[in-house]
């Protein structure tokens, strides 16, 4: 499917740990009022023109019900109710643009794109393998996980069955779980090297990478950002 726009993944990488850093770290107050609003918002726009229109709306939709509730609502609760509510209002504002980002960035870019994203930051090829493999582990994980749960439907080991016997659901999910990470995690390493990420030669790669409008748009954007947030927290 035809993208709106393009993104350079060295963009994304820097959008991501943007995000993450400031928005759990930077003050509410001054001029990170309007600069937090504006963090949230990347996320689903980039989600948007990317076409990933469901899990936009499902982001905004939360964004917003925790914005209002925060305005709204959290100033007349007290007690337990209020920290309980601090809670869930700091989880979400904090972490949740943070985690959306990091969505985008493994939802929207290809292996070859960030291998070659990586090899022009001069980044170490250690470093390189092993975001390479964590880079595809996580996604191989879930679809082991639907198998195992297919596995376990055949033999009729879902739904009430399993809610009587905890500790058999509990050991029949984690063990074949744990056994399919450690020999996902060994063939994506293998793959890995196979494809010449250890040679010390320089490689070639088919990602053809280039900076965009947006892309310099969006670096102006989180330089910006880091040197508010320089001068706000620490001069």
């Amino acid at each position: 499917m035809k993208q709106w726009i393009q993104i350079d993944p060295r963009t994304k990488l820097l959008l991501t740990v943007t995000i993450n850093i400031i928005t759990v770290s930077a003050p509410q107050n001054g001029w990170f009022l309007y600069i937090l609003p504006i963090l949230w918002g990347i996320p689903a726009i980039l989600l948007l023109l990317y076409q990933k229109y469901k899990i936009a709306s499902y982001y905004l939709i939360l964004l917003l019900s925790v914005t209002t509730f925060q305005y709204t609502v959290a100033p007349y609760i007290h007690g337990v109710l209020f920290f309980l509510s601090l809670g869930i209002i700091s989880i979400s504002l904090r972490l949740l643009p943070g985690i959306m980002m990091g969505y985008f960035l493994l939802s929207t870019t290809s292996i070859s794109e960030l291998v070659a994203a990586l090899e022009k930051l001069h980044m170490p090829r250690g470093f390189i393998i092993s975001l390479s493999v964590m880079f595809r582990f996580f996604p191989t994980l879930s679809y082991e996980y639907i198998y195992i749960q297919q596995a376990m439907a055949f033999r009729g080991l879902t739904g009430f069955s399993m809610l009587l016997h905890p500790v058999k659901a509990m050991e029949y999910r984690l063990i074949p779980l744990m056994v399919s990470a450690s020999k996902i995690g060994n063939e994506l390493t293998m793959a890995s090297l196979t494809r010449g990420l250890s040679a010390p030669n320089k490689r070639t790669n088919v990602s053809q990478l280039q900076f965009y409008l947006q892309d310099f748009l969006l670096i102006t954007t989180c330089i910006v950002v880091w040197l508010i947030f320089i001068w706000e927290v620490f001069l």
